[in-house]
């Protein structure tokens, strides 16, 4: 299963770019086939239709390849970065069915969780299934050493928790996707 990990800011300095690597070694190390999206990457000026750019049309095509999604966003002011919004607003049916599991960071000691609360609305107005499970990265500055390295072995344990969690909501998302697909070619074959 392909399930990447979006890095939700593009921001200098970012503290997530550590957490997200974190993420990335614990879904390889879980088995999952994945890489970094980095917000960084697709910024766009506007939120255009995905015909429009050669960055647009790259964020569609991995969207359509995911199965699901690890988003890892800092909280700012309460909320989710700009980038990641217009990433997210870009599409819609090609989100729909899949299931994301999101990791907070934050400074503080919530873990981006008031972040976490807003995104959650808009991706399931995306059709999109927020998984409960959750990694929250509380006091950021502190949890990483200077290589990257996480510094209380507990993450493991809840991210790994949150891994299954998501690999088992993609696997049978995935083939209830593929039997509705079936289901609607063989309806389009009797009209």
């Amino acid at each position: 299963m392909y399930i990447p990990v979006i890095l939700g800011t593009a921001r200098l300095g970012r503290q997530s770019e550590k957490a997200a690597a974190f993420m990335l070694a614990q879904a390889l190390s879980f088995g999952l086939e994945s890489e970094i999206l980095d917000v960084r990457d697709f910024r766009l000026e506007a939120t255009d239709n995905t015909e429009t750019t050669e960055k647009a049309r790259r964020w569609e095509e991995a969207v359509l390849r995911a199965d699901g999604f690890i988003i890892v966003s800092p909280e700012y002011n309460r909320g989710y970065p700009g980038e990641l919004k217009m990433m997210l607003d870009l599409l819609f049916r090609q989100y729909a069915r899949k299931p994301v599991a999101i990791c907070g960071v934050s400074s503080g000691v919530y873990g981006g969780a008031r972040m976490m609360q807003q995104l959650k609305t808009v991706l399931i107005a995306l059709h999109m299934l927020p998984l409960e499970d959750a990694v929250y990265f509380s006091k950021v500055q502190d949890l990483f050493t200077e290589d990257g390295t996480i510094k209380k072995e507990s993450y493991v344990i809840h991210a790994r928790k949150m891994l299954e969690e998501l690999a088992w909501h993609a696997m049978a998302l995935s083939k209830a996707r593929e039997q509705s697909d079936q289901d609607g070619a063989r309806d389009q074959k009797r009209i």
